[in-house]
């Protein structure tokens, strides 16, 4: 027992020295930090959506605008997609998304609107998505700042030749973090196809 004891001890020893030793260890302990996934405790099981405390502290104008560029970037690389890419990677774009979706009912509309829209083999091809953020708000949740976002976003494009213009409405709970914006969940998702002009 004594000599497991002390082989432990002798352990701890070593990795402290020699992380003692490295000069970059401030700067790897923060790297570390940050790309470490967010996990909901097992006391507050659900989704980030419904858990996330509300907040009146928004993102400054300059947060709001990464934000902007950021959810205008996920939204075009995975609401709709170009009929052009091949199956895997729509079927792992699908899964993406499927998966941030916490509302059941707006999962089976996704599903539902994904198949009709991509149906009957529809060559379709995205040329502009454009994202206005109407408001973001951050706020501490398991000792990590995350944002609530309202915003719409419209994606135009050609559908077998025929030109659309979709605005998708969303609640979103992001992650904004020196000017990187990753998109966790889809609180709540409503879309409509705008008339052409």
């Amino acid at each position: 027992m004594k000599r497991w004891i002390s082989c432990i001890i002798a352990g701890v020893l070593m990795c402290c020295c020699l992380a003692g030793c490295s000069g970059d260890s401030e700067e790897k302990e923060a790297t570390e930090e940050s790309v470490k996934p967010l996990v909901i405790d097992s006391e507050t099981y659900g989704s980030l959506y419904e858990n996330l405390p509300d907040s009146d502290v928004s993102y400054t104008e300059e947060e709001i605008d990464d934000i902007t560029q950021g959810v205008n970037e996920w939204a075009g690389n995975t609401l709709l997609v170009d009929s052009s890419l091949d199956e895997e990677t729509r079927n792992l774009i699908d899964q993406g998304l499927y998966e941030s979706v916490v509302s059941e009912e707006d999962l089976e509309n996704i599903k539902s609107d994904r198949e009709s829209f991509y149906g009957d083999g529809a060559e379709v091809t995205i040329s502009l998505t454009e994202t206005a953020v109407a408001s973001a708000t951050v706020t501490r949740y398991n000792n990590k700042d995350l944002g609530r976002v309202r915003c719409e976003t419209r994606i135009s494009g050609t559908r077998n030749g025929e030109f659309f213009t979709r605005s998708y409405q969303m609640i979103l709970v992001i992650s904004y973090n020196e000017g990187v914006t990753a998109v966790y969940e889809i609180g709540k998702i409503e879309w409509e196809d705008l008339e052409q002009n």
